[in-house]
């Protein structure tokens, strides 16, 4: 697939948790397949489906947020003919665990060291990739982040260096570049610095990508993850307007046509 794009389904804020709505699991599900559908009629090539709203988010959710993931991903996957991802924020290990159980092709996670508004965040590539062997999932692919988001990395060294490090210790599926925030873009000289640093591995950038910029975000990535470009009125909580989420992959096709 030339420059892939996901599109992010993001759920509803799950019940346990600060900014949760009296919803049912049946409610919470309607309102991620209205954005499934809006994401696969205007023809994105991959979903990824995460708690987004169960912010502020914690290292370590509980069974009961797991199980209900696990149904919601099952669910919301059913008879999707395109590839589909899952995350659990901010937790790689239930996130694996979630994959494995949905049949889901990769997950995102972000590796090293960080101190921000979710707290000191460690996660270990050694540690990660041992559970995904022990639960034989091996075939699921890590969609990779060395970029701090929401956070300040305690590794200062350059991005592109880190990336390269640690694209050494494990075969990374893709490499995440993030901006700073949420529907913020990273620096597109910081993506093509990475981009050389990791030859052969797609680099994509995974947050602020807009409609208006997708040719200069395709121009040094190799695909794109998108999410608060396509909500209603651009807030990331809002659902997805299936008006905003065509015209991103018109531009798309545009890029890919020139």
């Amino acid at each position: 697939m030339q420059k892939p794009i996901i599109g992010m389904v993001h759920l509803a804020a799950l019940p346990g948790t600060p900014y949760a709505e009296p919803l049912s699991r049946g409610e919470i599900l309607e309102r991620a397949l209205r954005d499934r559908d809006a994401l696969l009629e205007a023809g994105f090539d991959a979903v990824s489906i995460s708690n987004e709203g169960d912010r502020p988010y914690v290292t370590e959710v509980d069974r009961a947020t797991v199980a209900l993931i696990t149904w919601l991903v099952t669910e919301i996957a059913r008879d999707v003919d395109v590839p589909f991802g899952c995350g659990v924020m901010l937790d790689p290990w239930a996130s694996l665990a979630v994959a494995r159980a949905t049949g889901a092709r990769f997950i995102r996670v972000s590796y090293g060291t960080e101190a921000g508004c979710f707290g000191l965040v460690s996660h270990a590539p050694g540690e990660i990739l041992r559970y995904r062997a022990q639960i034989d999932a091996d075939g699921i692919g890590l969609l990779a982040g060395y970029s701090a988001h929401f956070s300040t990395s305690l590794d200062t060294r350059p991005l592109a260096e880190i990336a390269q490090t640690y694209t050494a210790l494990h075969a990374p599926e893709a490499i995440q570049v993030f901006g700073p925030g949420t529907g913020t873009p990273p620096a597109l000289d910081a993506v093509a610095a990475v981009r050389d640093a990791v030859p052969g591995v797609p680099v994509l950038v995974a947050s602020g990508a807009t409609a208006d910029t997708v040719p200069a975000v395709l121009g040094v990535a190799d695909g794109a993850i998108v999410g608060t470009a396509l909500k209603r009125d651009g807030y990331i909580h809002n659902p997805i307007e299936p008006q905003r989420a065509r015209e991103f992959m018109e531009r798309v096709r545009e890029v890919r046509s020139s």
